[in-house]
């Protein structure tokens, strides 16, 4: 009688929600939004309280591993003013990296309709390939920063799943 009257009210946690057996453990929540980070694992050895860092699975006890850091950062411009916010940020990673990389960038739109600025700067002498994402808030951003030693097209789409996943808090 006791493990039927069980199977009956755990039925109803199921049939009314109460019980939810589909808790991603893949969704990240901060105090400024939430993302996923499939195929990654946190690296707390490298990370801090404002920026932590993602390596893949397979790099997670790796001394210089392909990686993914995320932090918010504020900035002086509203989202309409966007485009200013390119202008400076790609102004500044012109002064960084100098004659020896290359810089390309382009915007996006993501699938949670956030305005994303794309830097792609590959470094010359090494061939390490650094993506910066930065996506667009009023007076915020959100920086996903991937550094790619290994050119590991797998890291690339793991990049790119936290920002199209991103959703402001």
């Amino acid at each position: 009688m006791k493990k039927i009257l069980i199977i009956v009210i755990l039925s109803l946690f199921l049939l009314t929600g109460c019980f939810n057996l589909n808790i991603r453990k893949d969704v990240v929540k901060t105090s400024y939004g939430t993302y996923r980070i499939d195929n990654l694992v946190a690296r707390a050895d490298h990370s801090t309280k404002d920026k932590v860092f993602y390596t893949l699975e397979k790099d997670k006890n790796a001394k210089l591993p392909d990686n993914i850091s995320v932090n918010m950062g504020t900035n002086r411009y509203r989202k309409e003013d966007h485009v200013l916010f390119r202008k400076a940020i790609q102004q500044q990673l012109l002064m960084q990296i100098g004659k020896d990389a290359s810089l390309n960038g382009i915007g996006l739109t993501t699938t949670k309709n956030n305005i994303v600025y794309k830097f792609v700067i590959t470094k010359k002498d090494d061939k390490t390939e650094i993506t910066q994402f930065y996506i667009i808030g009023d007076y915020k951003y959100v920086l996903v920063h991937e550094t790619n030693f290994s050119k590991n097209p797998s890291l690339n789409t793991a990049a790119y799943n936290i920002v199209d996943t991103f959703e402001w808090k």
